[in-house]
């Protein structure tokens, strides 16, 4: 039987089986530890014990067909062994429910106050008036075609406020206010006690 070394797809076998491990460490301690009824916990824990013997046959799938199979095959066998460690994910992230909507109402909240900051500017480029920008958008700054009379939406200080929390400063836009500033800086606090909070939850159960 011939056997193929195929680097690129064990590349990401190999993030898939790290990623299989850590479910594994973490399914029986961050998964629904909010849900306070003992029969709930129970049916969704066996359901999560299915799923990781499930990941397991395919990531043992995996590094078999990289081997023996084509690359069609090995393709589909990571495709599956990916949905199922998705399923993973989310379970884990339900389980943390109250600060993955703690996340969500963040981002959407201060959406809305980095679109509030930028209103009056907003508004004077449309009348013609002069007032400086509070957030400068490269689409702004940057003169590209089909974008001349771009403004900015609520996706675009969605957008922002997501990265925000997520990288904890902005990515691809420049703030200029001092306004601004330290609203960001106000929910870059946030989001690291949010992160502070679950750690210190998922120590405390594992002790």
């Amino acid at each position: 039987m011939k056997i193929y070394f195929r680097f690129h797809e064990l590349s990401y076998i190999t993030a898939l089986i790290i990623f299989g491990l850590i479910d594994y460490i973490t399914s029986n301690t961050l998964s629904f530890i909010d849900l306070g009824h003992p029969i709930n916990i129970l049916k969704i824990t066996h359901f999560e014990d299915v799923l990781i013997v499930l990941i397991a046959i395919a990531l043992v799938a995996c590094v078999l067909t990289s081997l023996f199979a084509s690359e069609s095959i090995v393709y589909r066998t990571i495709l599956v062994a990916a949905v199922l460690s998705m399923l993973g994910l989310f379970l884990n992230i339900c389980g943390l429910m109250d600060a993955a909507l703690m996340y969500v109402s963040t981002v959407l909240l201060f959406t809305v106050w980095y679109w509030i900051l930028d209103y009056q500017h907003q508004q004077a480029q449309s009348s013609g008036a002069l007032i400086p920008p509070a957030i400068l958008f490269p689409l702004r700054e940057r003169k590209i075609s089909g974008y001349e009379n771009w403004k900015p939406g609520f996706i675009d200080y969605l957008f922002l406020s997501f990265h925000s929390s997520s990288t904890m400063g902005p990515t691809d836009t420049l703030i200029l206010s001092k306004r601004v500033k330290i609203t960001m800086m106000f929910q870059v606090s946030i989001s690291l006690i949010v992160l502070i909070v679950v750690a210190a939850r998922a120590i405390g159960i594992l002790r």
